[in-house]
């Protein structure tokens, strides 16, 4: 079981300040803080708004649990003089800020980089918003689901959900923009480390769920494209009495498949021998290959293919692979203890380190779980801290 301790791994002694909301921002602190960083999450007194969805856990969300680990809980209001100063002293002492705002919000706020920068030169600003800093529509807000259908995401899923437009469930320029902002503050620490110069870093969900799917966003200007459209087989099958994906991406593959299901004939049919025609005769393919496969239940041929080399997945529920022998081999599936919760399994750390192992050393804080303890580390003494109380500045 992961307890709490003293910060471990390749960002050890790194502080940073969270005034982030919802999975972008947030997710990717998080990760700063599995990474041996001192993360403080900055929540007005309401609390993140991640704190209102549900499914609940003991009345705290289970969506926040998952983006606010090993993070210490500050509750300030920054909108009165004495809580902004609060922020303010935090700004002089910390390394990296990371905000997720819309364009224009944090200097209405007095946190925007020239400010803090004039507090701290030394210190890595980054910035995440929906749409980026610069441009006609930099004021525009957006979600995940926004910028997948905007950005061809949606309407690809529709190669897989059969014809259908549809969103995927998993935010996925979410959690790109997370894994962004992650790199660029390693990188922006490297720079610092060598020059002792601070700098803002900025992407956005544009930038993500582009950078996600890079392969569609290549466009030759002067040639035409040649060749059919993907990869065959490389889609869901019926089973006896499920689906499962099976990714016979190479021509091996298509061989080992082929003799796996009892058609190896198939596997070395002329017509079939390339990837490129395979594309081209895929709907015959698939009604040569769906009768043997709808024999055998989704675990058998999942059992018979993975034996046979050949990739394939049955498409299990979230639960189900979380318990997955695999996953609990790549300590992808640790327990941590939460104050209110209890025992908590939580997704793993999803980067390794030979040396600089990082960790789980606490779950997401309660609202201003850490408010006293951060407020005496920057030399307020209790009765300042009652009267900030009192002032409505802080809670907790």
């Amino acid at each position: 079981m992961s307890t709490a301790g003293t910060p471990a791994g390749p960002l050890a002694g790194v502080r940073v300040l969270d005034f982030a909301s919802f999975i972008a921002g947030p997710f990717a602190a998080m990760l700063l803080g599995d990474l041996g960083a001192d993360v403080i999450k900055i929540e007005p007194p309401t609390g993140d708004l991640a704190r209102a969805w549900a499914p609940f856990l003991a009345g705290e969300s289970s969506f926040f649990q998952g983006w606010n680990r090993n993070k210490r809980g500050l509750a300030v209001d920054i909108t009165v003089p004495a809580g902004l100063e609060v922020v303010h002293r935090l700004a002089r002492r910390v390394d990296v800020v990371v905000e997720n705002f819309r364009h224009g919000v944090t200097q209405k706020l007095k946190i925007d980089y020239e400010t803090l920068r004039a507090l701290n030169p030394r210190l890595i600003y980054c910035s995440s918003t929906a749409f980026g800093a610069r441009g006609p529509e930099r004021q525009r807000p957006g979600y995940d689901p926004v910028l997948q259908c905007l950005g061809g995401a949606a309407r690809l899923n529709a190669r897989y959900n059969g014809g259908r437009v549809a969103i995927s469930a998993v935010a996925v320029s979410d959690y790109q923009a997370a894994m962004l902002l992650a790199t660029g503050v390693s990188a922006a620490l490297f720079h610092r480390e060598k020059t002792g110069e601070g700098q803002k870093v900025e992407t956005s969900l544009l930038q993500a769920i582009m950078s996600a799917q890079s392969h569609w966003y290549v466009q030759a200007l002067e040639c035409a494209e040649e060749g059919g459209l993907g990869i065959y087989p490389y889609r869901l099958f019926e089973t006896s009495d499920e689906v499962i994906f099976i990714a016979a991406g190479t021509d091996k593959f298509w061989r080992l498949l082929c003799d796996a299901i009892g058609l190896p004939e198939l596997g070395r049919d002329p017509r079939f021998a390339t990837n490129g025609q395979r594309v081209e005769h895929g709907p015959e393919l698939t009604e040569l290959l769906q009768p043997p496969l709808r024999l055998k239940t989704t675990a058998e041929w999942e059992t018979i293919l993975v034996r046979a080399g050949v990739p394939c997945g049955a498409a299990r529920t979230c639960r189900e692979f979380f318990s997955d022998p695999q996953v609990e081999a790549m300590e992808m599936n640790p327990v941590v203890d939460h104050p209110a919760i209890g025992p908590l399994r939580l997704a793993g750390v999803p980067i390794h380190f030979e040396r600089t192992p990082g960790s789980i050393r606490s779950a997401a804080p309660l609202l201003g779980q850490h408010t006293e303890e951060i407020l005496h580390e920057l030399g307020y003494d209790d009765w300042r801290i009652e009267a900030l109380r009192r002032e409505r500045a802080v809670v907790g």
